[in-house]
């Protein structure tokens, strides 16, 4: 039943979906509204777990500047993938794309209609103040209404044409602030934001070969023929 294949869907699903984010600025300025500095945020595949104990280490440590977040900064990762049977389709349908890479006989490949799939991902944004969080949360939110639709290439038959559009629906932010040791210290606070969206993809199974159909055999005759009398 089982084969060996890999079409790296979900791998080009979370590289579509973090490139998203990975080119986003926000500016500082002064009381005349002159911009004196631009910063582009980095954007990290990251557990948000990992980002927040990088963010409490203790900065009395000359070691630990090494290891200190600069922030603001940006991290997302996958956190599930689901089923989702209300975007199922016919089991039996087929995608045929001729094997170009095969120049001696004609090859027909195809495999059996994608499967839904919902890949749910968390974005999070870190700062030490709530300006910068609110430039970079105002670059996200207007293009997703809720969604934001990608266009990956799969590349299943090696097919040119062959395209999948897969909705980002953002479906909640969060919003925490943090502090650590004493609230007078300005180095212990941190605002997050949390972004939870659904990637709405698909899945292939194994591609499949067949031949090209060359001759064929019918054989005509009149079952009734006293009707054409």
């Amino acid at each position: 039943m089982f084969s060996t294949f890999y079409h790296e869907l979900t791998k080009k699903t979370v590289v579509a979906f973090g490139t998203l984010f990975n080119n986003i600025y926000i500016e500082r300025k002064d009381s005349n509204g002159n911009e004196v500095q631009k910063i582009k945020i980095p954007l990290t595949y990251a557990a948000k777990e990992k980002f927040m104990q990088r963010l409490s280490i203790n900065l009395n440590d000359p070691s630990a500047y090494a290891a200190q977040i600069i922030l603001p900064a940006m991290s997302f990762q996958m956190v599930n993938i689901v089923y989702d049977k209300e975007r199922k389709k016919n089991s039996i349908q087929k995608r045929y794309a001729q094997d170009l890479e095969i120049t001696d006989d004609i090859v027909i490949n195809y495999h059996y209609s994608d499967v839904p799939y919902n890949i749910n991902f968390q974005l999070s944004l870190y700062s030490r103040n709530i300006d910068d969080g609110l430039q970079i949360m105002e670059q996200i939110l207007p293009f997703f209404t809720p969604e934001f639709t990608i266009t990956i290439k799969p590349k299943v038959l090696k097919d040119e044409y062959e395209k999948i559009d897969v909705p980002i629906v953002l479906n909640e932010v969060k919003y925490t602030e943090l502090f650590e040791g004493e609230l007078v210290k300005e180095n212990t606070r941190f605002l997050t934001w949390d972004f939870v969206f659904t990637a709405k993809t698909y899945m292939y199974g194994p591609v499949r070969q067949t031949g090209l159909i060359k001759n064929i055999d019918i054989n005509i005759f009149d079952k009734f023929p006293e009707d054409y009398e």
